[in-house]
């Protein structure tokens, strides 16, 4: 990995989540007058955690103070919201969202030790506790959702791994914090344990030795879930399984995280490209070309810094660097061929939305274009997020 140019890329990712945060503490999925100008509660939770790695806990904690604020009453934290807290969700529950405000808080809890505003919000803590417990499947003993990390139901409603690791998370989280301040949290931490053994046997393949993405079941009551009109298992690869190291759910030195790993490995690095695709190609779900996406490779990048390995830790986090436009990442790459590809299916499928069409014109815009590459939203602050928690870790671990 070219070390002064990945420095120029972190400094500039920096720059750019400290630009993309609105004065009321919402943090932008991509900056105003883009393809996503709003607060999502799984980006905006990832930017907090950048915030927290770059030191910047002024921002991390008036992104957390937004959140909370504009909580549900229910306890709920919507899937996305304008600058003044408003709710313009335009899809179905995520419960991830809950499971990673609250792992953002516990980490910025950690990191400066700020009792008093633990404790101010201890209430809203509580609720957004209590929302992931009502979503919980005693016979399983894991979460159900309709949306996670994709927002693609077809392969994410029911018990899916991400959001699990998430909500799993989270809860030990508000366990820590709660021992921390005095508060009885034996039940959270008995609700945190269940799921966590959830995840480590019923989301876990011995013979494929990997993680599963998800267990469809349509009720999240529904008991027992065989008979549910859903019920089916989705084992495809997805960049998404890594999701209970990233949430400290299992260590990255497991042998289930380190054999998941591989088989990712194996599976979605792009043989053209490089980089890591979220998913397999025939989901056909892509928004612009199936192609390898930024913040899935330095999420990848973190369990190689972590196993100390160097070689695939460079490989993973310079490609991040070498795909970088200006010091600046986009949501994914493809070639003109995918795009046009993906374009077809969509547009014989009657299934092209404008928002689509208006995607498609800026990427046509962009100077990669005459280079043979569709660079999709650019700048996207998530990947940004991620390069700069991978980027601390692979230089404390190895600079």
């Amino acid at each position: 990995m070219e070390l002064k140019e990945a420095q120029k890329l972190y400094d500039s990712s920096v720059r750019i989540v400290k630009e993309n945060q609105h004065k009321k503490g919402g943090f932008y999925a991509s900056p105003p007058g883009t393809r996503y100008p709003y607060i999502y509660a799984r980006d905006h939770s990832i930017d907090v955690l950048a915030a927290i790695s770059a030191g910047m806990k002024k921002e991390a904690k008036k992104g957390l103070k937004f959140m909370l604020d504009f909580q549900k009453p229910n306890g709920e934290f919507a899937q996305r919201y304008d600058t003044d807290g408003n709710d313009r969700s335009y899809k179905e529950m995520q419960i991830d969202g809950n499971g990673l405000v609250l792992f953002a808080l516990g980490n910025y809890y950690s990191a400066t030790g700020d009792t008093d505003f633990v404790e101010e919000y201890w209430e809203e803590i509580l609720a957004a506790k209590q929302f992931i417990n009502q979503h919980h499947n005693k016979e399983v003993g894991l979460i159900h959702t309709i949306n996670s990390i994709h927002e693609f139901p077809a392969y994410e409603h029911g018990f899916e791994i991400y959001a699990n690791s998430a909500c799993c998370g989270g809860l030990f989280e508000v366990a820590k914090m709660g021992k921390s301040l005095g508060k009885k949290v034996a039940k959270t931490e008995k609700l945190a344990k269940r799921v966590k053994s959830g995840i480590e046997t019923a989301l876990w393949s011995p013979r494929r030795h990997s993680f599963i993405k998800n267990i469809r079941i349509k009720d999240k009551h529904s008991n027992p879930l065989g008979y549910d009109p859903y019920s089916s298992v989705v084992t495809d690869p997805d960049g998404a399984e890594y999701a209970p190291a990233y949430f400290g759910v299992v260590e990255d030195s497991d042998p289930k995280m380190r054999n998941t790993a591989r088989r990712l490995h194996n599976e979605l690095w792009d043989k053209e490209l490089g980089g890591l695709n979220r998913y397999p190609e025939n989901w056909n779900r892509n928004n612009g070309g199936y192609g390898p996406w930024i913040h899935f490779t330095a999420m990848l990048a973190k369990h190689y810094t972590r196993l100390s390995n160097k070689e695939m830790a460079d490989e993973y986090l310079g490609w991040c660097v070498e795909r970088s436009y200006k010091y600046m990442l986009p949501e994914h790459i493809t070639t003109i061929d995918r795009f046009e590809l993906w374009k077809e299916d969509y547009s014989n499928g009657h299934i092209m939305r404008d928002d689509k069409v208006v995607m498609m014109d800026n990427i046509k815009k962009h100077p990669m274009w005459k280079q043979g590459l569709a660079y999709v939203t650019i700048p996207l602050i998530w990947p940004h997020a991620e390069y700069i928690i991978a980027y601390n870790e692979y230089r404390k671990e190895f600079l």
